[in-house]
Parts: structure tokens; sequence; C-alpha cells
């Protein structure tokens, strides 16, 4: 007879997809977890046998799934979304997104930190990768600590020479922007190493990683540091790249070779590193980047709303089938909503000829959206071993159950579907749709208090 093994929790009835490519989907099924780990992952029959838990939770049918992760997610973002701002600097009817990002301190992005994991667990993700684009770095960490839940940061703004910007789209960088981060090599690189800090806990649920902001922006000098920095650390390296034409041709043009060819002879390509966008690369970027298994960070969101691909090849689905890691994000939840580049990629592969399967999505945001910020060995699929990071569905009418055993449905509705239960590192932070380890209330009120303040500085 089996001997029952103690867990700390037992979720149970469940309609699991795993993440896992080599057993995708167990119904029903059910996971054990102990110490903040997952011990067991089966058929639901067998988990119960060998496990007993002093507590579970019924599922009751619905589907289970490892928690999602965006790789590229501008937390100031998040409390404007919808306002008409201006991320290009050519309006002058609508907000100025770089002063509103000028405009934060300790408090607004402590109660946009909290915010945002609110909105972001009621969407099934429990990792968002913060592109150094937030000064106040320790009061995000310590406010998504707090709250349970998981993020990365890196410097703010790592970059050390913005004649590009100031030449091209002179409105995305304001006096007061650069006063706060000052294109200076040695800021950068300093500021990233103490970053680093974080990772000395392996089990923090805030880790770091090195993030230039990219398109030219960065020098020689500040480029070969920080891409070794990252590699000295085991972290990875990442930067914005192949955002926008004229940013590609612009570096083309200043450098006389192309932003990947020119990280690749600075020793900024490799498996772990993540380049954001790469709407615009030529046949031999694609092929660079995929000799050197360097993760793309996908938002085909900014490439259908700005219709990049009429001109311009999209090698993203052609790069994910020949096997290539390729990561979806939301990138700015100004004009984009959360949990919809799943429905986005699978929209943008079909128009540009190139269909993704209907469950590579889910695996973007999952295992694949893991592997490509360097925690596919910890994060990502809900296999033994892994931390227990886990998202119960709620199945509150017909479209909101599964009928594969891919995940289909998580590539096409991802973010359609209510969210009851989140559990981070074993712990339940989110139940019946509500946060458990703080206020939600208080947070929401705190945040649209944050947010209404900046608006009326900006606009005085």
């Amino acid at each position: 007879m089996t001997q029952t093994q103690s867990a700390d929790l037992l979720v149970t009835n469940a309609d699991l997809f795993t993440g896992d490519r080599d057993r995708p989907h167990l119904r029903p099924g059910a996971v054990a977890i102990r110490d903040g780990v997952l011990a067991a992952v089966g058929p639901e029959a067998e988990v119960l046998a060998s496990f007993g838990a002093g507590r579970s939770i019924d599922a009751r049918g619905a589907i289970v799934h490892p928690g999602f992760i965006d790789p590229h997610l501008h937390l100031l973002t998040i409390p404007f979304h919808g306002l008409p701002v201006d991320p290009d600097g050519r309006s002058r009817t609508m907000v100025s997104y770089a002063s509103i990002k000028t405009e934060t301190d300790e408090d607004s992005v402590a109660a946009f930190s909290a915010a945002a994991v609110v909105a972001l667990l009621r969407r099934g993700f429990t990792l968002f990768v913060e592109p150094g684009t937030v000064f106040e770095t320790d009061a995000l960490a310590e406010t998504v600590a707090r709250c349970g839940t998981r993020a990365m940061v890196s410097a703010p703004y790592g970059w050390d020479d913005v004649s590009i910007f100031l030449d091209r789209m002179p409105g995305t960088i304001t006096d007061r922007l650069l006063a706060r981060a000052p294109a200076r090599t040695a800021r950068v690189v300093d500021r990233c190493a103490q970053e680093l800090k974080r990772n000395d806990d392996r089990n923090a649920l805030v880790r770091a990683f090195v993030c230039l902001y990219g398109e030219g922006s960065g020098s020689d000098e500040l480029i070969g540091a920080c891409a070794a920095l990252a590699r000295d650390h085991g972290a990875v390296f990442n930067q914005h790249q192949g955002y926008l034409p004229e940013y590609y041709h612009a570096e083309r043009e200043a450098f006389g070779q192309s932003g990947v060819a020119r990280l690749d002879r600075l020793g900024g390509l490799g498996p772990h590193t993540a380049l954001t966008h790469m709407n615009i690369m030529e046949p031999a970027d694609a092929d660079r980047v995929a000799a050197t298994g360097t993760a793309i960070l996908w938002s085909p969101l900014n490439a259908l709303h700005r219709g990049l691909h009429a001109a311009n090849r999209c090698h993203h689905p052609g790069l994910y089938k020949a096997g290539h890691t390729i990561a979806l994000a939301v990138d700015s939840v100004v004009s984009y909503p959360l949990g919809s580049a799943a429905l986005a990629a699978l929209l943008l592969s079909g128009s540009v000829g190139d269909r993704l399967a209907p469950s590579d999505p889910f695996y973007m945001q999952t295992i694949d959206a893991a592997n490509s910020v360097g925690l596919g060995d910890r994060l990502g699929s809900l296999s033994v071993g892994k931390r227990a990071d886990l998202v119960i569905r709620s199945s509150g009418d017909l479209t909101q159950t599964a009928l594969d055993d891919l995940g289909s449905i998580l590539g096409a509705s991802s973010s359609l579907a209510p969210v009851d239960t989140v559990i981070v590192d074993g712990r339940v932070i989110l139940r019946d749709g509500r946060l458990r380890t703080m206020d939600q209330d208080e947070i929401l009120a705190t945040a649209v208090r944050h947010r209404d303040k900046i608006l009326r500085t900006v606009a005085a």
C-alpha cells in the first residue's frame, strides 16, 4: 500500500493545463504543494493516493494553469490605461507620456505597483518584468513582495547617448527626464550592479535583470559592459530593438550596421539575451538571433496598431515554429488591455500568412516567457520541483470551458475567463477574485489619487 505523504495544500478536480509540452493536459488533475514547491502533478486519483493535506481547494472542474508571465510591461502605463497620451512626441493635443514618467515618487510607485498586481492577478499573471522605466525600484519591489507575487526590475533608463532620439523623435525625451536619468555610462552600469544584488536570495519574489533602453541609445562601452555584467551574474540582458523603422535605420546610419549585428559584435547576443519588439529586422538579423539562441519579447499589439508588417516582414511566427524562444508582452497598457497579446499574436500571424497554432500563445505566456527571463527551471510550467505558481479560473459560461488537450482556449481567450484563485510560491494570494494580502479597495482608491495628482501636475 502506498504511504501517504504530507503536503501543505492540494488543488483537486482541475482541468489542468500544465505548460509542459510532454504532459500538457490532465482532467481531472490535481497538484500537491509543499514548502512552496510542486510536490506532485498528475491525475487526481494518483495524487490523492499519495498525498494528504490539511487544506485543499476544489477547482470544481475549472481550468488551472501556470501563472502567466509578461516579460515586458511598463508599470506606469497601467494607471493611465485609455489615456490619450502621445508616446512619440508629435501631438500638441495629447498628454506627454515622457512628462508622466518623470513625476513619480516612492508613494506613487508603491500605489501603482499594488494596483498593477491586482490587475495582473485578476487576469492570471503572477510575474511581470518592468523594463527600466521606474525610478523608485525599491518601492516597486517592496510593494510587489508585500502583495505576495513576482516582478523583475532593472536600472532606470539605461542609456548614455540619446542623440538619436533628440534628432529623430525629440518629444520622447524631456529635460526633466534627462535630469532624472542622465545619459552617463557609469550611472547605468553602477545602478544595474546595485539592482542585481536582489538575486542573492534565490527565492526572492522580486529579482533583477540588466536592461538597456536600446535603439541606438547605448555606446559600445555601455553595451559591452552591461552584457558582461549580465553574463557574470547569470542574469538576463535585455533592450528594446527594431521597434520602428525610423529607429532601425537611424541606428544603422549612426553605426554602419544593424542594431542586431552591433549587439553580436559587442557580445550582446546569446541564450541569456532577450530583445524586445524586433518588428524591423532583416533576414540576416533573424539568422543571428536564431543562431545565438537569443529570445524575442514580442508585442504584437504595437505592430498591429502601427501596421508595421504591411511593409516589413514579420519573422516571429517562423522563428517560433523553428523552435526559438518567443515570449508575448503587452508593453504599454496605456493603449492595450492586459492579457490581450495572446489573441493579437494569433491575429497578426494569420494576417502575415504564417499562422500560429491556437495553443501557441499559451506557451508564449508560460514556459517560453519563463525561459526568456532566465527562470524556466523554476517557473512557467506545472512540473514537480518548480515553484508553485498557479491560477484557477472560474467557469462562468460555456465559452470558458476547454474543448481540447492543447490549451487553445488559453491562447485565444487567456484574458477573458475570470480568475477565482491565484497561488504564488505555494501561498494563496487571491481567492474569490479578491486579493488576500492587502486591502484591494484601498489599493484602488490610493492609486486613483496618485494618478489624478500626476495628471494635474503634468497639465499645469
